[in-house]
């Protein structure tokens, strides 16, 4: 009670300084209900009435909670609050807050502002729920980009956050606010960018007409296709014609770490040959155990092929990498070719046969600033999707010379890499240890690429995205276009 009663005090203290009255802390009198209950079940109408002449704060702290961080409880209250609502699952436990305070302001002069983390205004949330919130005609008033929220706790844990406002349709002024610059805009979108709202769609294939991008290949074998280097040492001391079942094997992090492991990699025709090594025999009966153990039918099914990868995504030709995660410490994800023969697993993506000024594109920062809001996160993590984020990614049709600025520009960083065999690019790419040369190399890449949308530089990350947003807008509006007139002639000759 003493420590309540001393934090008053200074409450009360900053108070008056701030309005210049405050009231006394004792003797304390009674000051209204108190209702004790779970925000996501009660009524709020019930709990703070609406009247026309009231004024009414509510304040709130709840937890920022992803969906794979929720327990059953709180599981249970996001089926609660968007029972009509399909893939809820994915929302962050925040979100329950702010659609259930967007139907407690609507049809009434009211507006309302919550801190949150950034996660709600990224990747697949974002259509999830602003879809939901804003078909009511609400708006977003203001916001408040991603920033650290630091306080005085002991173990403060690092959390980027935003500060979102929303109201109903008004023609009342919007602001944007990043660092202490305060920016008026015409409309604020779920990302928190000046422009239209967009929800992306999965696309399956890339609107800017990039060559695809897919998962690696997924084992399901309970690690018995893979091989260290004494394994595949041993294979071939041993039995010299296995050598052609060995095939390099990456998955997302032994790319970035520098690791290096083998894989068996059996066509159907040499599946009774490999049988008959006892090594890669004894593999392949693992691997059909371990499938008829599991509880999905069709991987069950699988065990009949227990020398094929569950899905296969494999080409024998060369390729650019994707690690499907990286840390966002990174100012770029770093990708990389890999030549003929290389098995990736799902934990990453591949680009085949992809043109050397691919690389230069998706390295570049205008596409790290997209990756930033339109990318998932897995914990504080980038999870880049191909459907999301590759696909929709806009970029302009660019003339043979622009190519050739943005080929040799990939060849460029290639060869400052080359100049640090004995790093990883983990080590390359944090930001804290990033050569001198190889950043220069990003910086002319960057430029180059951006010269590709504009030709005058961009201010700033919000006036890249800005322009992203337009351009994929006219991008969307083309498609369509073309889409209506092929429908036409197709009708015109199906009449002939």
């Amino acid at each position: 009670f003493y420590q309540e009663f001393l934090l008053g005090n200074v409450v009360k203290t900053e108070f008056f300084n701030e309005f210049g009255r405050t009231n006394p802390t004792l003797p304390l009198k009674e000051a209204g209900q108190i209702v004790c209950g779970n925000a996501c079940r009660l009524d709020w109408e019930d709990v703070c009435p609406k009247n026309e002449d009231d004024e009414v704060y509510i304040m709130g702290n709840p937890p920022y909670l992803g969906s794979s961080m929720q327990d059953k409880t709180q599981k249970d209250d996001m089926s609660f609050v968007f029972k009509n609502i399909a893939n809820y699952k994915n929302l962050d436990y925040i979100s329950c807050w702010f659609f259930l305070a967007s139907y407690y302001i609507k049809n009434i002069n009211s507006k309302f502002a919550f801190v949150s983390t950034n996660s709600i205004c990224q990747g697949e949330q974002v259509s999830l729920l602003w879809s939901h919130i804003l078909k009511n005609n609400i708006e977003i008033d203001f916001a408040r980009t991603s920033f650290k929220w630091t306080n005085n706790a002991k173990n403060k844990a690092a959390v980027i956050v935003i500060i979102v406002g929303l109201r109903n349709l008004s023609s009342r002024n919007k602001y944007l606010y990043s660092d202490s610059i305060q920016r008026k805009a015409i409309d604020i979108n779920p990302y928190l960018i000046d422009g239209p709202t967009i929800f992306f769609d999965r696309r399956n294939s890339s609107i800017s007409n990039f060559p695809n991008l897919v998962r690696g290949s997924m084992p399901t074998d309970d690690g018995n296709f893979t091989l260290s280097e004494e394994e595949k040492k041993y294979l071939i001391s041993n039995y010299p014609t296995s050598e052609k079942f060995i095939k390099d094997y990456l998955s997302g992090g032994d790319f970035l770490n520098g690791k290096k492991r083998y894989c068996l990699w059996i066509e159907d025709e040499d599946l009774e040959y490999a049988f008959s090594i006892p090594f890669i025999a004894k593999r392949l009966n693992s691997i059909i155990e371990f499938r008829k153990k599991s509880d999905a039918p069709s991987t069950v099914e699988y065990a009949k092929h227990p020398n094929r990868f569950r899905q296969i995504a494999f080409k024998n030709s060369d390729c650019i990498i994707v690690p499907l995660t990286s840390s966002i410490r990174r100012k770029y994800i770093p990708f990389a070719f890999l030549g003929k023969g290389t098995v990736v697993t799902n934990s990453a993506g591949v680009i085949y046969d992809a043109p050397p000024l691919l690389f230069s594109i998706i390295s570049s920062r205008i596409h790290m600033c997209w990756v930033s809001i339109v990318a998932g996160r897995l914990k504080t993590d980038y999870r880049y999707s191909n459907v999301i984020c590759y696909n929709n990614f806009p970029f302009p049709e660019i003339s043979s010379n622009k190519n050739e600025e943005l080929t040799q520009c990939t060849f460029r960083i290639l060869e400052e890499r080359e100049k640090y065999p004995e790093k990883t690019l983990a080590e390359l790419y944090d930001p804290d240890k990033m050569p001198d040369g190889l950043k220069e190399a990003h910086r002319l890449n960057d430029e180059a690429v951006e010269r590709c949308y504009r030709s005058t530089p961009f201010k700033s990350d919000e006036e890249r995205l800005e322009h992203l947003f337009k351009l994929y807008e006219k991008m969307i509006q083309e498609e369509n276009e073309k889409g209506t007139l092929f429908e036409v002639e197709k009708k015109k000759r199906k009449k002939k």
